[in-house]
């Protein structure tokens, strides 16, 4: 009798452990998307706000900021002023500052989640902020070097940079930050799922990032 209830209490906890476990998979998955669609519009912002700092900084003005959350299908972008003529290497720090200021904040956050153990939450939130501020500074130097764009085209223009430059650079700092945060991205997904799911979670993160950059020649009428 005593073997027959140990049976059943021992099959009420794994129910009940099967159950805590569904509920958590699927509260990490909502908060995967929602955490992922706010943060990428946290680092439109950074990236804005890079141009914004220097514009400041050589004593321009900020006339307005639009932050998209459509991107990629729409652009966020920055309209600045200034009292005279600037210098042309102030001009293009002013347009390299937002992809600079984005792969700062980015790989700052990747070396941080490396060496300091957080809450998974915590982890989630600032490996996707990293992840969108990664992909708004390496995509703009992949894709500038493809078909020059924005602030790349800008960047080329003043010859402080060339298509070949940009497209090697990109390449190599993706490769770079693609290794790190997909370390990053297991470990929390592990959190919560087994290692062979957290490994196929990772594939399909990654597949995003094609598709995004799809639209973004394909709004630029490129391709």
């Amino acid at each position: 009798m005593i073997k027959h209830c140990n049976y059943l209490s021992n099959g009420k906890v794994n129910q009940l452990n099967n159950k805590n476990k569904e509920l958590s998979s699927k509260i990490f998955l909502s908060l995967l998307v929602v955490l992922g669609f706010l943060t990428k519009i946290v680092s439109e912002f950074l990236h804005e706000t890079g141009h914004g700092i220097f514009v400041l900084l050589f004593g321009g003005k900020i006339l307005e900021i639009y932050i998209s959350p459509l991107w990629p299908l729409q652009l966020s972008w920055i309209r600045w002023s200034f009292p005279g003529q600037i210098g042309r290497l102030e001009l293009a720090i002013v347009y390299a500052g937002g992809i600079l200021l984005c792969l700062a904040i980015s790989f700052f956050i990747q070396s941080l989640l490396l060496i300091k153990e957080i809450s998974w939450f915590y982890q989630l939130g600032l490996a996707w902020l990293s992840f969108w501020a990664f992909l708004n500074g390496c995509g703009y130097l992949i894709l500038g070097g493809i078909k020059p764009f924005g602030d790349i085209e800008q960047l080329i223009k003043l010859g402080c940079l060339t298509q070949q430059i940009s497209l090697v650079l990109g390449l190599s700092l993706f490769t770079i930050g693609c290794y790190i945060l997909s370390k990053i991205f297991f470990s929390i997904f592990s959190t919560i799922f087994s290692a062979k799911t957290s490994k196929i979670l990772i594939i399909i993160f990654w597949m995003q990032v094609p598709a995004y950059a799809l639209m973004i020649l394909a709004s630029r009428g490129i391709g």
